[in-house]
Parts: C-alpha cells; structure tokens; sequence
C-alpha cells in the first residue's frame, strides 16, 4: 500500500516533536517558510526526497521511518510502552534516564549512518513454540545458547556480552532502573535493538542481565519493549532466557573441562576396557577415585564463577543443571555464600592478576561507543562544530574536553 501524504506528515509532526524542535526551527534548517512546514504535517503539500533527507536527519531519524505505512501510527519512541505496561517504570526520575537513553541511541544510529558503518543488526531470529513447562522453557533456551555460541565461534572460553552485541550493532548500556527491574530490551525503527541492565547491580548481575536481554533479542523479538522484572519472573519466557544467558555465559563442555582441571567433576568409579594385541581379547578392569577426591567444594564454585565472570549463586546453579551437584549438595554450596565471598577477597589479595570480567565498567559502554562515533564524524567533516558540542553536552562532556579530544 502507498504512503500517503497525511502519513507522512504525522510521521513528521510525531519525529519533530520528539526531538522538542519548533516548527520555526524546522523552517530554519529547511530553508523554507513556517507555512510550509505545517502543511508538510497536515499533508497539504508534497515533500521532496531532499526536503525528507534533511528533516530525518535534524529529528534523528532514518529516511524508511517516515515512508513505513504503520509508522505514523506507532509511539514516538518504544519505552512509552513499557511506562504503561511495567509499575516500576513509573517514577519521572527513571522516565527521565530513559529518554535520554533513547536520545543516545538514535544519535549514535544516525553517527554510524554518517561515518557509513553499518547499522544493519545481525543477530538471527529463532522461531520457537510457546514453552509447554518449566522444563521444555530451560532446554529451548539451552540450545539456543550453544548454537549461538557456535555461530559466533566462541569456544568454551568465557564471553564479554557487550562487546559480542556490539559486533552485531546491538547497543547495551546500564540504566538507573528499580530494585525490582533488572534489565530491559527494546527495539525500535530508530536505532535497531538495545539491550539495557540495572547499574544498581552488581557487575556480575548486570553481565548475566544483558546475557538475559540477549535471549530476548534472539528469542522474543516481536514486542518494541519488554521488562524483566519480579512481576513477570514466573513466565515461561523469562525462565526460557534465565537458561539461555546461564548456558551461554556457561558453555556445558567449558564448565566441565574447567572443574576437571580442579581435579573434579569426574565419575567416582569407572568401568575401564581394552583389547589385548596379540588375542584381540578383551581386557576389562575398574578404577576408582579417592574417597572424598570428587566432592564440589564453595571453593571450586567460587573458582568457577571467577573464570566465568558471573555471580557465585548463578555458577551453583549451573552445577546443578549440569547434574554436577545434587539438589542437597546445590543448597549446601548456596547455604556457604559468604564464605565463598571470603574465599574470593583473599585470593584477590595474594594475587597479582588484573581486575576480572566481571569488573568491566559496562556503564559506560554506551557512552563510550557514541563518542568515538562523533569524533569520527567530526574527522571526517561530517558534523559541524556545534553538533559535536551538542553530542558532548549529551554525554555529560565539557566543551574543552571534547574539543581536545577533537583536535
């Protein structure tokens, strides 16, 4: 079906409010009469391919947004969704943090646009049936993992999930968000997918919440926004992308190759068989390991969420799901938390290793991606001196500063 000008000019009206630009500041940058942007809106008058390329770029917006027959109809941003549907979201502090998050993302779509890197996501779609039980929810999101794994080539080694999103142009940031809130996924025309975690969390919480968001950008991608949250913990959905972002942050084969380098995880007694060269008999016998050699101690768990960068209850949990612990043995590793805590501060203290994975400032990684994208839209004379200045003030930047950085 056509587009039709009423359409295009809600799409207009709907882009240029968001941004809190006058119509008067329109008709400045196009170079037009007042007039003439109004009944662009109201669509009495015809848009030119230029005129449209120059409005989507000073309201932030890719030139198919505004010729989509469903995009005058869609909210001017997806969060607006997500303040109806989550109760948590309703304080004008968190609404505040969000729009300027939203305002990140489209600016840093539109830098990538300028500087021609690519905008297109990557990341594939898995089509799955609606999760019958717990059970089916927890394998689904299991295999997804490890064919992700395996299409990203990542081996058994432990993964940076920002950095991997970002690969795939998928943005993440930390956001101030409720206790109750511990990520978010959105999706928009505007900018592609993001995927947003709690800053209040701790490092390890926030790494196993993007791993979470990312099951959902895989998994469950139809709605523009969704809330993980304790008012929708019990769905299936969720327990499907808790079993994702544990199996990916996880790898089956990499927890076991790491608890056997422990010296654990191996089976207690063990049939051995050979065949003899000369009678090509067979020759049959059975180890046994020490009493006691084989038992999962809080300081194998503790080792073991160090190596993955997650939190210390989520490594025993794995344990269990691996069938590497029984369910009495999971609660007497979970029942020793703060020793394994101890455990980890003293490690620390006679070690000389850098801060682990699970201290990457993932805060800042939002920030830290549009600004090396304005620099180099500025290098590249594709932005004036005063839109740099803009995109600093954005990211909370002096305007020394990033001109220093500039020159």
């Amino acid at each position: 079906m056509a587009i039709t000008p009423e359409q295009i000019g809600r799409s207009l009206r709907l882009a240029r409010e968001s941004r809190k630009i006058t119509q008067e500041e329109a008709a400045t940058a196009l170079g037009v009469q007042v007039s003439a942007i109004s009944r662009m809106e109201n669509g009495q008058r015809q848009v030119s391919t230029l005129e449209l390329t120059r409005l989507a770029e000073l309201y932030g917006r890719p030139m198919e947004w505004f010729v989509r027959p469903a995009s005058a109809t869609e909210p001017p941003d997806p969060i607006i969704a997500l303040f109806r549907a989550e109760p948590g979201l309703q304080s004008e502090v968190v609404k505040e943090q969000a729009r300027r998050c939203l305002r990140l993302l489209g600016e840093g779509a539109k830098l990538r646009r300028l500087t021609g890197a690519s905008t297109e996501v990557s990341l594939p779609r898995y089509e799955l049936a609606a999760p019958r039980s717990a059970g089916h929810a927890i394998a689904q999101g299991q295999q997804v993992a490890e064919q992700e794994r395996r299409r990203l080539q990542l081996g058994q080694a432990p993964v940076k999930v920002p950095e991997t999103m970002a690969r795939q142009n998928v943005w993440t940031a930390a956001l101030e968000l409720p206790d109750e809130i511990s990520g978010l996924f959105l999706r928009s025309p505007d900018f592609g997918m993001a995927i947003l975690a709690n800053r209040a969390q701790a490092p390890v919480r926030r790494r196993f919440s993007f791993a979470h968001e990312h099951g959902h950008a895989l998994m469950d991608r139809d709605a523009s926004a969704t809330a993980t949250s304790v008012h929708n913990a019990g769905e299936r959905t969720e327990q499907r992308a808790n079993a994702f972002a544990a199996a990916f942050l996880m790898p089956e084969d990499g927890v076991r190759e790491f608890m056997h380098s422990l010296g654990k995880g191996r089976i207690v007694r063990r049939e051995e068989a050979a065949v003899d060269a000369v009678t090509e008999e067979g020759i049959e016998g059975q180890t046994r390991s020490p009493s006691g050699s084989q038992k999962i101690t809080y300081a194998d768990a503790a080792s073991l969420a160090w190596h993955f960068g997650v939190s210390y209850a989520a490594a025993v949990w794995r344990l269990r799901g691996l069938n590497l612990v029984n369910q009495e043995q999971a609660q007497a590793l979970l029942d020793q938390t703060e020793e394994a805590h101890r455990y980890r501060r003293a490690v620390r203290t006679l070690s000389d290793e850098e801060d682990s994975i699970d201290e990457t400032p993932w805060d800042h990684e939002l920030n830290g991606q549009i600004l090396s994208l304005a620099l180099e839209a500025w290098w590249r004379e594709e932005i004036t001196r005063d839109r740099l200045l803009e995109i600093g003030r954005l990211l909370g930047i002096e305007d020394k500063k990033i001109l220093d950085l500039a020159d």
